[in-house]
């Protein structure tokens, strides 16, 4: 009798969890206080953020055919990965919350550039999205194109010109003059003949005519001394070259200019030392550039190499101008950067503020190196 009492007590607990997960609600991921953010919303994080932990590994030189294994900031790469997709959640329910409490709406044109910006990932990526990962449209729109026009509308409700905060020109330009500097950039990138190519200007030189052969012999020369292959030494003695020349003093930056078009064959007004004037300290500029330049004193030249280019750069003497504020895109560029992280800290003090309820059962569905194989749509 207890063991027919015990089978029907095991069938009852089996049933209970049977029935529990059949009735779970797996169509959302995260709950606020006022706000649900749906399945598609975590895993469209989940995404980037996977791309994201892809960038960090490769340029910290790390394997990324199996991150399964791999740490980033002393976490496994997974779960990382899921750390990053749920912070990104919550940031999106603090800020909807903001946007409320502060009163914002978007206006009609806003609104529709929204709408805009996700029709056009949309028709790119979208049947990648839906097909592959469960994505729909509206979580696309939700997470991306209209949490950033509503963080955008925030920003500028506490830093614009009638922002609750506002920042002047004046200390606009002060912020520009001390922290932003010239820079000239010079590229290049790593090219050697490959055999096919070898074998295909073989095989096409045996069918040329004899006149195109005696032709083709009274050039060689030249063309064989215009022909430069550019090796990673090659490149690295180069700008070595130009590097020891102008930190020494022994040449000026425009006689590089004319050396680096000398060799590059460079005859008409084209100038290969790009300009232009970064802030060294901006969290959107390239970490390896931001270090260089960091680095440099003014008047002074280095060179690194990132995702396989050679980049060789010349830190101005020259003081930045003032910048044209006038611009609203200029002036915003500059007003992100200043307060950037001012904001960040509103973002996550607004973020500790409130109480999250996670579905466990429905984010664990999804595995987050389940995009090592993303189809382009």
């Amino acid at each position: 009798m207890k063991l027919v009492k015990k089978v029907a007590t095991m069938l009852t607990i089996c049933m209970f969890f049977l029935t529990a997960t059949a009735c779970a609600d797996n169509s959302w991921a995260i709950k606020g206080e006022e706000e649900t953010l749906s399945t598609g919303v975590y895993v469209f994080y989940l995404m980037q953020s996977y791309q994201e932990a892809m960038q960090k590994l490769t340029q910290e030189g790390k394997s990324t055919s199996d991150i399964s294994n791999e740490k980033i900031e002393d976490q496994s790469a997974p779960n990382w990965i899921v750390e990053k997709a749920l912070k990104r959640c919550k940031e999106l329910i603090a800020t909807e919350k903001m946007f409320k409490d502060m009163n914002l709406s978007l206006t009609e044109e806003e609104s529709k550039k929204a709408q805009e910006t996700t029709d056009s990932l949309w028709e790119s990526s979208g049947s990648m999205y839906e097909k592959n990962f469960g994505i729909n449209k509206d979580a696309v729109h939700q997470a991306s194109s209209l949490f950033n026009s509503k963080i955008d509308k925030i920003f500028h409700a506490i830093y614009g010109k009638e922002g609750s905060n506002a920042v002047s020109d004046d200390e606009i330009n002060d912020y520009y003059k001390t922290n932003y500097v010239k820079i000239l950039f010079y590229s290049k990138v790593p090219y050697e003949a490959t055999e096919n190519n070898e074998e295909k200007n073989n095989s096409e030189s045996e069918n040329k005519t004899e006149t195109e052969t005696s032709t083709e012999g009274e050039n060689k020369e030249n063309s064989e001394e215009n022909k430069k292959v550019a090796t990673d030494e090659t490149i690295q003695k180069e700008f070595e070259e130009y590097i020891s020349a102008i930190n020494s003093g022994s040449q000026t930056v425009d006689q590089i200019r004319d050396a680096i078009k000398k060799s590059e064959n460079i005859t008409d007004d084209t100038d290969p030392l790009v300009e232009q004037i970064i802030n060294p300290n901006s969290s959107s500029l390239t970490k390896e550039i931001r270090d260089a330049v960091n680095k440099l004193d003014a008047g002074k030249a280095t060179y690194i190499k990132f995702n396989d280019v050679y980049f060789m750069l010349i830190k101005s003497n020259s003081p930045v101008e003032n910048p044209d504020l006038s611009e609203e895109s200029k002036r915003d560029g500059i007003l992100y950067d200043m307060k950037n992280k001012e904001f960040e800290n509103k973002i996550e003090e607004s973020v500790k503020g409130l109480n999250f309820n996670i579905n466990y059962n429905a984010i664990n569905q999804f595995n987050p190196l389940m995009f090592s194989k993303l189809v382009t749509a």
